[in-house]
């Protein structure tokens, strides 16, 4: 019998076990937070690198949340030079994917229920905040998954540099979180991204009915702070 095919025949059994998140926040928790913005970076970063250029935009009434994925590995390891070898991070892989699917939405969930008890503490009024979630590249299908499938009240979401996983049913996201922005960002020198992938994204946001809005930047695989504050403006 190939030992492979073996392998593949026993069955798995899953354990939720406690894990330890590392994420990191700019700007200052306060009552006068008005805007919280969680946002996910995409495969193979870190969460401290993805924060370092956002550190401009925080301020008393803005507070930005940048949480990084559970699974780390080295970028180019080496057995000899784990040491110095740079670091990312994944989402998911499709390796039991929907485990990991349904990790990242109780991640997200519990950071959002300590985000707001924090902020209560504060004496800021959680009717008064608007929750915005930012993924960006990978991270687009871990917030629009939480967004639709999570416990917490997600207010506007923000696809930049990737497509909504077909998963997410956006009409019924819609219809779960009434007055929910929707906004597709993109540069328009994004290598990653293909002209008949945007055409049928586009395609299916018209289809679905859900109101958005779709921005472009003069700019590749990245994410533009101008744009970002355009979006922090409105």
């Amino acid at each position: 019998m190939d030992p492979v095919e073996s392998h593949d025949a026993l069955p798995a059994r899953h354990l939720r076990v406690p894990r330890t998140a590392r994420y990191y926040v700019i700007g200052k928790p306060g009552e006068l937070v008005r805007d919280i913005w969680i946002m996910c970076h995409g495969f193979a970063q870190l969460a401290r690198d993805f924060a370092s250029p956002l550190e401009p935009l925080g301020d008393d009434t803005r507070l930005i949340v940048v949480p990084e994925a559970l699974n780390r590995f080295y970028l180019d390891s080496h057995p000899m030079r784990t040491q110095v070898s740079r670091m990312g991070a994944t989402w998911m892989t499709r390796e039991d994917r929907d485990a990991d699917i349904e990790d990242n939405i109780s991640y997200l969930d519990a950071l959002y229920e300590h985000l707001l008890e924090e902020l209560a503490n504060e004496g800021a009024e959680r009717d008064r905040m608007r929750v915005h979630a930012v993924g960006f590249s990978q991270g687009v299908a871990t917030v629009s998954r939480w967004a639709a499938r999570g416990a917490a009240v997600v207010d506007h979401l923000v696809a930049w540099g990737h497509g909504f996983p077909v998963d997410v049913n956006l009409r019924a996201l819609a219809e779960h979180r009434p007055g929910i922005t929707l906004d597709i960002v993109y540069g328009t020198r994004d290598r990653w991204l293909a002209p008949e992938a945007i055409a049928a994204q586009l395609a299916m946001l018209e289809a679905s009915g859900v109101p958005h809005h779709v921005r472009t930047f003069n700019g590749g695989h990245t994410l533009s702070t101008s744009m970002l504050r355009e979006l922090m403006a409105e």
